[in-house]
């Protein structure tokens, strides 16, 4: 299995969208199986001749030569998904910003986003499924991307939102500012609930998931930066967890796992802006 990760190269993408990623699979090649974790992230995958099936957390692309082509939205999941690539694979992912696919969509992320694992049939407008596939059958990757931006350029129509922008700056305060939940309601005048119903509706998950994920995903970037190995407590206080205990059962919710038998499994890819664990295959 191949990946290339690709920044936007268009300086209007690059406020929307973190990064696309190009993952390619021989059929030749044994089946990979891995597990992916929770995002803060808005997730949109395109995958050419495959035939996806989603069971509770466990998603699997098999491959199919109907030249069937699949959208996928993956935005709501609290648990790690198990991704299962069992033949020949031709898959287009982009990562989107918080908020950020909401610049493109005709309606809030809520109603694409309705299940808890994966959307396998996410066609956000009419000419979706048609120029994607025309996209994705190219055969450079430089001019895939290209193509790419340029498609999401021509749906760009912006995003506004009274509250929701401040609320997400107020959570990506320095350590000593952290503010919690109703602090950051009050500070926009706002009920809390209020707060959670605007998270789930644009956004796709509660105001305490999103924090809880931002920690985690914290925690992930620092262990990136820093290949010694830092103490759990220094990762602890960095990623902004209370003390080791909240760090252990906030990881054991999102991974599986506890803190060290994760990063003891994990594989990081570009600067750990890919983090999986392989269960199987290559």
């Amino acid at each position: 299995m191949n990946i290339q990760l690709y920044k936007p190269r268009n300086l209007i993408l690059q406020n929307f969208i973190e990064y696309f990623y190009i993952l390619t699979k021989g059929a030749e090649e044994e089946a990979i199986t891995y597990l992916t974790f929770p995002n803060i992230y808005s997730m949109v995958s395109i995958n050419q001749n495959a035939l996806i099936k989603t069971r509770g957390n466990k998603v699997t692309v098999d491959y199919s030569a109907d030249n069937i082509l699949v959208s996928g939205l993956a935005v709501r999941y609290k648990q790690p998904l198990l991704i299962e690539y069992t033949g020949a694979a031709n898959e287009i992912t982009i990562c989107f910003k918080p908020l950020g696919l909401n610049a493109f969509l005709k309606l809030p992320i809520s109603n694409y986003a309705k299940n808890d694992t994966l959307e396998n049939d996410f066609l956000p407008f009419a000419d979706f499924l048609h120029e994607m596939k025309s996209i994705i059958l190219m055969q450079n990757d430089d001019e895939k991307i290209a193509a790419m931006e340029a498609y999401w350029i021509s749906k760009l129509k912006g995003v506004s939102h009274p509250f929701l922008y401040q609320a997400l700056n107020d959570m990506f305060l320095p350590n000593n500012k952290e503010m919690t939940i109703a602090e950051i309601a009050l500070k926009n005048k706002i009920s809390q609930k209020t707060l959670i119903k605007h998270f789930e509706q644009h956004i796709g998950k509660t105001p305490s998931d999103f924090r809880k994920i931002v920690r985690f995903r914290n925690a992930l970037k620092q262990k990136a930066q820093d290949n010694t190995e830092d103490k759990l407590t220094d990762i602890t206080y960095i990623s902004r967890y209370f003390d080791q205990s909240h760090m252990i059962k906030d990881f054991k919710a999102l991974t599986g796992y506890s803190p060290k038998a994760f990063f003891k499994k994990l594989s990081s890819i570009y600067d750990g802006k890919i983090n999986w664990i392989f269960l199987g295959g290559g």
